[in-house]
C-alpha cells in the first residue's frame, strides 16, 4: 500500500514539474501624450488652424520678414536667421552670431522672438504651459474668446510671460493676441500689448499668417498701430528635416550669452 502511495505522488510531481507555467504579460504604459495638458478651448483654436498633431508632423518652417530669412527647425527649435549684415544661428545648445558683434549677447534673448509670435497659436501646445479660460474680451466692439497662457517654472527662458489668445467666437479662428514681456525678469507684468494677425493662409495642412501688426493699447482700449505690418513671404513648410548643417556654429562665430551668464 506504502508503495502505491509512493508511486502516485511521485506521478503527482512529476505531471505538476512538467506542467507548463502560464506568463502573464504585464501591459506596457503608454507613453504620455503631448496633448494631455491641452484645455478644451485651446484646443479648439487649436482645431481651426488645422490641428496640433498636423502642426507637429511638420520638420521645419522657413520665411522671409524684414530683411531677413528665417529658418527654423521645428521638433527642436534649431534656427538660422540670415540678414545682409549677420547670421545668428541656434545649435540646440547655443545661440551664435557671425560675425561677432558688441551687441551680440542681446540676441540671446530676441533670436527666436519673431518666430514665436509668427507660430501662434501652435507654439503654446508645447509641455509645460497652463491654459486658463477667462472672460470674453471687447476689442474695436466686438467681443473675443479669451485664452490665457501660462508657464510652468523653469519653462523657456521667460517663464513669467503671460499670453491671452483671442478668438472668433463663431470660427474659433485666432484674431489677437495679448502678451506680457519680462525679458527674463522674475517679476510678472499686467501691461500687456497687442498683436492683430491677417492673412491667414494654409501650408501643409495648417493655417499661418502673412500680416503681423502691433497696435497701441491701454486700459481695454485699442489706439493707433505701432508702426507698419511685419509682412512675412516666401513662406514654406515641409515634413523634412533641414540639414543639421545650417544651425552648426561656424568656425569665429561669437555665442551669445544671458546677463547671468557674464
Amino acid at each position: 500500500m506504502k508503495k502505491i502511495a509512493i508511486i502516485l505522488l511521485s506521478a503527482f510531481c512529476l505531471a505538476c514539474g512538467g506542467a507548463k507555467k502560464e506568463q502573464v504579460e504585464e501591459p506596457k504604459a503608454e507613453a504620455p501624450s503631448k496633448t494631455d495638458h491641452h484645455s478644451a478651448s485651446i484646443t479648439k483654436v487649436f482645431e481651426a488652424h488645422g490641428g496640433y498633431d498636423t502642426w507637429t508632423s511638420l520638420k521645419q518652417l522657413s520665411y522671409e520678414n524684414g530683411g531677413s530669412k528665417t529658418l527654423v527647425e521645428l521638433q527642436n527649435r534649431y534656427t538660422r536667421i540670415e540678414s545682409e549684415s549677420q547670421t545668428v544661428g541656434f545649435d540646440g545648445e547655443n545661440v551664435w552670431v557671425n560675425p561677432p558683434s558688441e551687441k551680440a549677447d542681446g540676441q540671446r534673448m530676441r533670436y527666436n522672438l519673431m518666430f514665436y509670435f509668427y507660430a501662434f497659436p501652435f507654439v503654446v501646445g508645447d509641455p509645460g504651459v497652463f491654459y486658463e479660460d477667462i472672460e470674453p474680451i471687447e476689442l474695436q466692439g466686438k467681443a473675443y474668446n479669451a485664452v490665457k497662457i501660462s508657464y510652468g517654472n523653469g519653462v523657456g527662458d521667460s517663464p513669467k510671460d503671460n499670453y491671452i489668445i483671442l478668438s472668433d467666437p463663431k470660427t474659433n479662428q485666432m484674431q489677437w493676441l495679448m502678451y506680457t514681456a519680462t525679458f527674463g525678469g522674475d517679476e510678472s507684468s499686467d501691461r500687456f500689448s497687442l498683436i492683430k494677425y491677417e492673412g491667414w493662409n494654409e501650408l501643409g495642412g495648417v493655417l499661418l499668417p502673412s500680416s503681423l501688426q502691433w497696435y497701441q493699447y491701454s486700459d481695454g482700449v485699442v489706439g493707433e498701430p505701432r508702426g507698419g505690418a511685419r509682412l512675412f513671404e516666401n513662406i514654406q513648410v515641409s515634413t523634412e528635416y533641414p540639414a543639421m548643417s545650417n544651425f552648426e556654429m561656424p568656425e569665429g562665430a561669437q555665442v551669445a550669452k544671458l546677463p547671468e551668464e557674464k
